[in-house]
């Protein structure tokens, strides 16, 4: 009997962490290309970006560089995808990429976390953790990257 009310305790407190866990991305709001351009606006008047580079940014190419890095963390800042203390939220980003209807157990899922552990070991500086995580899911993934903020746009 002690051995079932602690399965049962367990089973419970799993579905409440998974609960938890799920909790703040129920109410994501998926971002459309209005706001991709209001934030870009934002983030290159708030971080001094030169014209040559948001050229660069609007054909989805984003060199290696101080700036590009503040720039993209800028960015999914404004997207709640990433937080400078936390990295980056993989429900999140998964949402946004695939809507509401999104099945965190499918291999998108699993592609956008290795890409959150591999930016978060890249160390401290967090514009260079939001660059790499980025680029990291953007050059397997850039047509799904591109359209999950253009259909939002429709």
């Amino acid at each position: 009997m002690k051995f079932f009310v602690a399965l049962l305790s367990l089973i419970f407190a799993v579905v409440l962490a998974s609960a938890h866990d799920h909790a703040g991305h129920s109410d994501y709001v998926v971002k459309t290309n209005e706001d991709l351009l209001r934030y870009r606006d934002e983030c290159v008047s708030q971080l001094s970006i030169p014209a040559d580079l948001v050229e660069k940014y609007k054909q989805w190419s984003f060199p290696d560089d101080e700036k590009t890095h503040c720039y993209l963390k800028c960015i999914l800042e404004k997207f709640e995808l990433f937080d400078a203390a936390k990295g980056f939220d993989v429900h999140k980003i998964h949402h946004q990429l695939e809507g509401d209807k999104v099945d965190h157990s499918d291999a998108t899922h699993g592609a956008i976390e290795n890409c959150a552990k591999e930016a978060a070991a890249a160390g401290d500086d967090a514009c260079v953790r939001a660059y790499r995580g980025f680029n990291c899911f953007l050059k397997d993934n850039i047509q799904l990257v591109q359209a999950g903020v253009e259909k939002s746009a429709k």
